[in-house]
């Protein structure tokens, strides 16, 4: 099989994958024979989550699959030293269980956080595997409905039709692209809501990678165990709260 054509077969099968995700996932995946595996994250107390991770693996993956880079950045951040942190990851297709997992560390009360629950929520970060990319922007747009900041996203050979343009409340993004088959149909040059709010920390074309390998580039876990780093050094210090506090102000603001 040709080259243009097998891109164009994974194209119509994404993109037919994606207008179908939020209704009829799990019948799909059903239908393709493929088990849709039971996330098996460790027990948690929201009151001790002061991190979140939130991961999409692709969508033809299970939310389990250990050698997704995305999966593997969940079992670290699941392990002893990261008490502080509650990590999870689903696939695409049940994006809205994942955004519901997420929302049951924030008040349940409909609408836009207050300041005051802004200072003591937990902060946000949001990791994205092809059509998880997808999944992962859908959530951090919800987020924005909430008034709930996202300190970092990262799109790792992001495919879907709305994952252009990172929402005004997410902080700090990158984004990581193979050099493959689908290199014509993944997602690049990433546009902002907001470019004075969000800023654009990688935009990298991993050389020899291919789609499902790019997961594991070390990059990626670094730039996540980063940002848990500084968040928690911030933590620390006491000056978090009211970053977030200013933040919520503002953006409740430009609604």
């Amino acid at each position: 099989m040709s080259v243009c054509l097998q891109t164009g077969c994974i194209t119509a099968m994404l993109l037919f994958l994606q207008s179908g995700a939020a209704t009829r996932g799990p019948a799909l995946l059903e239908s393709a024979g493929t088990t849709i595996t039971e996330n098996t994250s460790h027990a948690e107390s929201p009151t001790n989550c002061r991190i979140i991770y939130l991961g999409f693996v692709g969508a033809l993956e299970p939310p389990n699959n250990k050698h997704s880079g995305v999966v593997q950045i969940r079992e670290t951040l699941q392990g002893k030293a990261y008490p502080d942190v509650c990590a999870n990851s689903f696939s695409p297709y049940t994006w809205m269980e994942g955004r519901d997992w997420l929302m049951k560390h924030f008040p349940a009360h409909g609408g836009a956080l207050t300041p005051q629950e802004l200072q003591v929520a937990p902060r946000v970060i949001l990791v994205g595997h092809s059509m998880g990319g997808w999944a992962m922007m859908t959530v951090a747009r919800e987020l924005r409905s909430r008034n709930i900041p996202v300190e970092l996203t990262i799109q790792v050979d992001s495919v879907g039709i709305t994952d252009y343009t990172i929402p005004r409340n997410v902080k700090s993004a990158a984004i990581f692209h193979a050099n493959d088959v689908l290199m014509l149909l993944t997602t690049k040059h990433l546009r902002r809501e907001d470019p004075s709010g969000t800023t654009i920390l990688e935009d990298v074309t991993v050389a020899g990678a291919g789609h499902e390998s790019i997961t594991r580039d070390p990059r990626i876990r670094e730039l996540v165990l980063e940002e848990v780093e500084r968040l928690r050094k911030t933590f620390a210090e006491g000056g978090l709260g009211a970053h977030s506090a200013a933040s919520g102000n503002e953006s409740a603001a430009q609604k």
